[in-house]
């Protein structure tokens, strides 16, 4: 009997085991590739150099593996592959030929792991459809050559949570990634080039957008109807059409944007209807406007930034009630005198945006020609220390005297800057003379008005 049991459990063993190990097959051509899709016990798949025609849909766990040069192409309708299975890797291959509305590779089942593709002539490249905990790494992404044809979206996850995107180029599409409805996702190391947004999230929730690279977009994100989103160490740069920016973060709420680098677009962040957000440690440089604050954006911390030779450093509509210092620690902006006669590093008197230049360039934008001038500055001097009435929206109690630290290692940017002279008794010279000649003027002024 016990001989019995015992010849069972080895002839079980090597049942089962050979049905977890499976087998490894090549292929050739397309008719081979159909077979091994077809037979579960296929667990990996390698393709020969060569073309092979979709659609193809994978039905079970499997990696499918192509030498270089392989490619699946479609016929230009529907999705080129399918994947209808838990589990599945694609490496290694170049695949073309989607519908005008569907996707190079379309998911539907879990823990994919899409890596190393070249993904071209397609509306989508990949798109995750209510599934989870994906893998997209190091594929480079673009949609249909002809101007004719709509784009659509690089990586596409609508219900699609934990997902993670990482270190993708993606070029000329109309989003670089979309995440619709997707929770706790990661989009780390990816470099967005001509899309319209970047990275756009709708609805979504604990998003970690991390170190990537957006340029030449209409905005480099588009953060919509979202919470708990991090923004973390990104550079958007040359985002300049009209009403772009580097970040547009609308309906957006309780997150963080940290360390990022915003240069040379049109607006650097521009905010609307956001709310109880962290805006720290972020460089603006040469942006038209480096932050710009649009209605129904309160409860927002802005602190520890750096704002470099941007036309207008920040500017926020009139009803919003923002902190724009933490601790006695506010901001710093490279147009504003650093006089600190306690040397505690931090300047002695408020920054204010939104002085009496600025509402007139509102009004009359072609005056715009005369930003930094010897005559504006030396009025908005004037401005800091005499009561002329004006409409300023922000005003930062704490400016930096010097740039504030950022975590980038060797950041151009900080670099360009950091080296800047110590000029604190020019500065102190300056004010004194200018301060009597308000003074002087005022007194006159008062005096021929008493006489009068």
């Amino acid at each position: 009997m016990n001989k019995k049991v015992l010849l069972f459990i080895v002839c079980a063993w090597f049942f089962f085991a050979g049905k977890v190990h499976g087998a490894e097959v090549t292929v050739s051509n397309t008719k081979e590739l159909q077979g091994a899709l077809l037979n579960p016990t296929s667990s990996v798949i390698n393709l020969k150099t060569g073309e092979y025609i979709g659609p193809l849909t994978i039905t079970h766990s499997v990696q499918l593996i192509g030498e270089k040069g392989a490619k699946i192409i479609g016929p230009y309708e529907g999705n080129v592959l399918t994947i209808d299975a838990d589990d599945v890797t694609v490496e290694g291959l170049q695949i073309e030929g989607s519908g005008s509305q569907n996707a190079g590779i379309y998911i539907k089942g879990n823990r994919s792991h899409i890596h190393h593709n070249l993904i071209r002539n397609v509306f989508h490249g990949i798109y995750a459809h209510e599934s989870y905990g994906h893998r997209f790494e190091q594929n480079t992404i673009t949609s249909f050559e002809e101007k004719s044809k709509y784009k659509g979206y690089g990586i596409y996850l609508v219900k699609a949570p934990n997902t993670s995107a990482n270190s993708n180029l993606i070029f000329e599409t109309q989003d670089g990634v979309y995440v619709s409805y997707s929770e706790f996702c990661e989009l780390k190391g990816n470099q967005m080039i001509r899309t319209r947004y970047g990275v756009h999230t709708m609805d979504s929730r604990n998003v970690l957008i991390s170190q990537n690279q957006v340029r030449e977009s209409v905005n480099g994100l588009m953060i919509m109807q979202s919470y708990e989103v991090f923004i973390l160490e990104n550079i958007f740069y040359l985002n300049t059409k009209v009403d772009g920016a580097g970040m547009f973060i609308y309906d957006t709420f309780d997150s963080k944007i940290a360390s990022n680098v915003v240069m040379s677009n049109y607006k650097g962040i521009l905010m609307e209807n956001a709310k109880r957000n962290r805006i720290e440690f972020n460089t603006f440089l040469e942006n038209d406007t480096g932050l710009e604050l649009r209605k129904n954006s309160d409860q927002n911390y802005v602190y520890l930034n750096n704002f470099y030779q941007n036309t207008k450093q920040i500017i926020s509509d009139s009803k919003n009630v923002n902190k724009f210092s933490k601790d006695q620690y506010g901001n710093y902006f490279d147009d504003h005198q650093s006089l600190s006669l306690n040397k505690d590093k931090i300047v002695d008197f408020a920054y204010k945006s939104g002085d009496v230049f600025y509402n007139m360039t509102n009004k009359e934008p072609y005056l715009q020609i005369f930003h930094r001038s010897p005559a504006v500055e030396l009025w908005n001097m004037i401005e800091k220390f005499t009561p002329i009435p004006s409409d300023t929206f922000v005003i930062d109690e704490y400016p930096l005297m010097n740039p504030a630290p950022v975590n980038w290692e060797k950041s151009q940017s900080e670099l360009s800057y950091k080296e800047k002279r110590d000029r604190n008794f020019s500065q102190i010279l300056s004010f004194l003379l200018i301060l009597s000649v308000c003074s002087y003027i005022l007194f006159k002024f008062g005096r021929e008005k008493h006489e009068v």
